[in-house]
């Protein structure tokens, strides 16, 4: 009997001080951390994300975790609208990007600057760039597409739409022998088509993405998408529907702004002015503030319609304030009476 009980005697909390820390020296401890904190983000927990990022940090990491962990960090504060602290980090990835020839880093630092509305930074990174080896490694290969993937977003937004789908179709041999990005091409393309009055073609694109694989990251942006095509054929009340779904499964504080603004310009086509004000001064004050400059234009335009000129001048200042180098500030611009380039959109190189 007394044996029995001696072998349930609590373990010393010495022994266990030795265990924990024996553990968190131990490189596959590491590795399942470094998993569990990117799966964790991917769920979007970002700030849990943060959490186990400052664990990692004081940990004796193997020197190719560390990369990973600060690209980690970085998306992280700039899903949570961090804008500032990313847009910092995106500019030392992008001097080490350019160094060192990282794609991974100048993926993270595109897809961060043109958060933040950095369209032009977003493509300085890719100037001068040749792209990988010839043959390239199978990641390089996919990270360079991945680069110039982003990069369309850039330019579209830069108000460059038709360059920007000749960019998006010579990428699509490439596309197709990648299923994660093959899978996010129609989408991008229904994007485009939908802002060039291509409302149809849009939705058929559409119809070819396999919903049940798009990482529930990234789901919004393919309802918003749908939502924005079905706006330009004027099936309004469908738009407002998938509007909504898209918001529902918004996960980046950046996603539920331009949900807002895009139930907004829906209203507004419908003809309810007032009811759109509710949307686009939801998404105007949100405390995500970077791009955004075609729902900050469309709320001027819903308030000078209604008469209200003095707050529809303040509205297009605010494009030319939070997202001055898309191709919206010119328009605002215009609107303002202004004259002269305002978005450096006529210096961008954009093309294919």
């Amino acid at each position: 009997m007394s044996l029995a009980l001696a072998s349930l005697a609590p373990i010393p909390p010495e022994l266990l001080l030795v265990l924990v820390v024996w553990l968190l020296l131990w490189d596959p401890v590491h590795r399942l951390l470094l998993r569990l904190t990117t799966w964790v983000f991917n769920r979007g927990a970002f700030r849990a994300a943060l959490a186990l990022i400052r664990v990692l940090e004081r940990l004796p990491l193997a020197a190719w975790m560390r990369p990973i962990l600060r690209r980690e960090e970085l998306y992280a504060h700039s899903a949570l609208g961090r804008t500032e602290k990313a847009v910092s980090g995106a500019r030392d990835l992008a001097v080490h990007a350019k160094a060192d020839a990282c794609l991974p880093c100048a993926n993270c630092a595109i897809n961060l600057f043109i958060n933040a509305g950095l369209y032009l930074e977003a493509l300085d990174i890719e100037r001068g760039w040749q792209g990988p080896s010839n043959p390239p490694e199978p990641s390089a290969a996919r990270d360079w597409a991945l680069v110039r993937f982003n990069l369309v977003e850039a330019v579209y937004n830069l108000g460059s739409w038709e360059a920007a789908s000749a960019r998006l179709s010579n990428l699509e041999e490439t596309a197709r022998g990648d299923a994660f990005l093959w899978n996010f091409f129609p989408v991008q393309r229904a994007w485009i088509l939908s802002h060039t009055g291509r409302g149809e073609d849009a939705l058929r694109a559409l119809a070819q993405v396999d919903w049940r694989r798009l990482p529930r990251m990234y789901r919004s942006e393919a309802h918003f998408a749908r939502a924005a095509s079905l706006l330009a054929v004027r099936r309004y009340e469908e738009a407002r529907r998938e509007a909504r779904t898209g918001l529902k499964h918004a996960l980046r504080v950046s996603s539920t702004r331009n949900g807002l603004f895009l139930l907004g310009r829906i209203t507004l086509a419908e003809g309810h002015p007032e009811e759109a004000l509710r949307f686009f001064e939801a998404g105007a004050t949100h405390p995500y503030q970077g791009q955004g400059g075609d729902g900050l234009l469309a709320w001027g335009d819903c308030l000078a319609g209604l008469g209200r000129h003095d707050e529809a001048r303040e509205a297009w200042r605010l494009v030319l304030a939070r997202d001055k180098q898309s191709g919206t500030a010119s328009r605002a611009a215009s609107r303002l009476g202004l004259h002269g380039p305002v978005s450096g959109e006529g210096n961008a190189e954009v093309g294919t």
